[in-house]
């Protein structure tokens, strides 16, 4: 392609999707993501061969890093909420926080875990106890087993990963006034030529591809979990072909949503989603085996923390190194892959926060609640097979979209319980995913806002198609086991750009105090000469 083609290129693309679109990392993701969507809807078996072969190549390389990793990830977040750095405020000294406590968590919660729990909250502790990692299956010690682990998966480390994102963006783009790019993040390591050259174009294409990739597993398994209420309500097959229906039309609602901001559409709905959940809790807890839910809380509490050390320095869980590939290497991948977008999500809705408010309210907050919302929904479906005898872990094993519906089989108005879950579902998925091309918007145009709002609305609705046509075709390339391979293969290059980034805002802060006391001193030593 010659220069005056290309640059006949870049003026349309820019006429149609704003002035300030990078057009370098928007023709990067392009090649990175159409390939995919081609070669799964002409030859879904050949992709399912690339994912698997990626995947593989993948967890021999780097598992026992991308384990050692996170957890490392965890240790920094804390050290650096305990220090005196911690008092450093996401802004301006004297600024304070734009969102109220309750909507602040609100919105990170709904972004950052919201689908994932509905889905996996019921059928992942059912799964560990069907088919544990060590021990005999189907036994009370497998049932708390599945429990503890669920907590390690969805716990501190999970959120630690968000964190370590959304606290180094929100001091680059709060304190020191660069824009709401990853690759900003990386300035005092790698210098600002650099960053906004073409080093920082790849890595913002890698923040996107990630994104994409962690979106498209989201969409997909909450596309799995509506054909599966929607075929308890109606009769209708959820097949791979229901699923995809409900895909196609999740991605046209939340384009629509995106288009309307974050103050608007992402705020209200995240907001219902929370109100929805504890009416989920709150009908789980007391209709369902109430004692019995407190005792599961409190076993797997204390299971979790007794054992947080052992799991957290194992790079092969309980010597099963398939289990530790198909769990604990998906989860950190999983949510790695979310990582670029929802710490930029969480770090434009965080500022004015100090760095030590911050960190701690991400780390602990959202996995309480999950540790609490998995014990009633996952702790009522452990009692029903271990207790009840009811023979959910079965039906759970050949389609794993069907646990929750399963369950509320056995507690009080069914069809009811199933409606407000099948909103909830479609209500989640559309705030991860507008939250999502928002902010793939926002890596793809320097970190700013569009200054045309209908380019804006037509490049939010390109991203949103990728998404959604990637979504439907890992779903018939092999399902969740496809959409499984998806995220690995798109996250564990982000956790590479994770590391740099930790390095340059550490790099920053030491800089940063070291000018702060030279000039201490220089003010000691002028006071000195006047006296």
């Amino acid at each position: 392609m010659d220069q005056n083609s290309l640059g006949s290129n870049d003026g349309f693309m820019k006429r149609y999707f704003g002035k300030e679109l990078d057009t370098v990392i928007f023709y990067f993701v392009a090649v990175l993501t159409v390939p995919f969507v081609l070669l799964g809807a002409f030859w879904p078996e050949g992709l399912a061969k690339v994912s698997s072969a990626s995947v593989g190549f993948v967890c021999r390389a780097f598992q026992g890093t991308t384990l050692l990793g996170v957890t490392g990830f965890l240790l920094f977040c804390i050290g650096i909420a305990v220090s005196p750095l911690g008092r450093i405020r996401l802004g301006r000294d004297d600024e304070r926080p734009e969102f109220s406590r309750f909507s602040w968590f609100s919105m990170l919660f709904a972004a950052g875990m919201g689908i994932g729990l509905i889905f996996w909250s019921v059928a992942e502790p059912v799964m560990h106890m069907s088919s544990p990692p060590i021990g005999e299956p189907n036994t009370v010690e497998a049932g708390r087993r599945g429990l503890e682990l669920y907590f390690f998966h969805w716990g501190f480390h999970a959120w630690a990963i968000y964190a370590v994102v959304g606290m180094i963006m929100a001091y680059f783009q709060f304190r020191k006034g660069e824009d709401a790019l990853v690759s900003r993040c990386l300035i005092p390591l790698i210098g600002r030529k650099n960053a906004e050259g073409f080093v920082g174009r790849v890595v913002d294409t890698i923040a996107i591809w990630a994104t994409i990739f962690g979106v498209v597993t989201g969409l997909g398994i909450g596309g799995m979990q509506m054909a599966g209420g929607i075929s308890q309500l109606f009769g209708v097959p959820s097949g791979t072909a229901t699923t995809a229906i409900v895909i196609a039309l999740v991605t046209i609602v939340f384009i629509i949503s995106a288009i309307t901001g974050v103050a608007r559409g992402i705020k209200f709905l995240s907001q219902m989603n929370t109100v929805l959940m504890v009416v989920l809790l709150l009908f789980f807890t007391i209709f369902g085996p109430t004692a019995y839910i407190f005792k599961t809380l409190g076993l797997g509490i204390f299971d979790y923390l007794t054992d947080l050390p052992k799991l957290a320095f194992s790079t092969v869980l309980f010597d099963n190194v398939n289990w530790t590939r198909g769990w604990t290497v998906f989860y950190w991948a999983f949510w790695i892959a979310w990582a670029p977008f929802v710490g930029a999500f969480i770090a434009r809705i965080s500022r004015g926060r100090t760095i030590a408010e911050f960190t701690i309210g991400v780390i602990l907050l959202p996995p309480l609640f999950s540790f609490i919302f998995s014990a009633a929904l996952g702790g009522t479906t452990l009692y029903l097979e271990l207790v009840e005898k009811t023979g959910i872990g079965a039906i759970v094993t050949k389609d794993v979209a069907m646990a929750l519906f399963e369950t509320m089989k056995y507690l009080p108005a069914f069809g009811l319980m199933t409606w407000v879950a099948m909103i909830l579902i479609c209500s989640f998925l559309i705030t991860s995913c507008d939250s999502a091309t928002y902010i793939a918007a926002r890596f793809a145009t320097k970190g700013r806002e569009l200054s045309d709002k209908k380019a804006s609305n037509r490049l939010t609705v390109a991203i949103g198609i990728i998404l959604g046509s990637l979504t439907i075709v890992f779903n018939f390339s092999g399902g969740l086991k496809g959409l499984q391979s998806a995220t690995i293969v798109g996250g564990i290059p982000f956790m590479f750009i994770m590391f740099l980034c930790i390095a340059s805002f550490v790099l920053d802060l030491v800089r940063s105090r070291q000018k702060d006391s030279a000039a201490a001193a220089n003010e000691l030593r002028a006071a000195g000469r006047e006296s």
